[in-house]
């Protein structure tokens, strides 16, 4: 399996949400990542049906909306 690097966590982070990181910050998001994608194999195992995710593609679409609603902001 490939393996999440620290410049792709830099890039993601830069691109999809204007934040800057740190190398050190980018290596842990990285790792972090890369644990938590192999132990993910794990989850039909936990019998987790009927709770939905804490950062769900409604979260996601809400942070997205806030972030670039304050960039039209800042360019007026």
């Amino acid at each position: 399996m490939a393996q999440l690097t620290a410049e792709a966590v830099r890039k993601l982070a830069r691109e999809v949400f204007d934040y800057e990181l740190s190398e050190r910050d980018a290596s842990f998001a990285a790792n972090t990542a890369g644990a938590m994608l192999t132990l993910s194999r794990q989850f039909g195992a936990l019998g987790l049906s009927g709770i939905g995710p804490a950062f769900g593609y409604l979260n996601l679409i809400a942070e997205a909306t806030h972030l670039n609603a304050k960039k039209g902001r800042a360019g007026s």
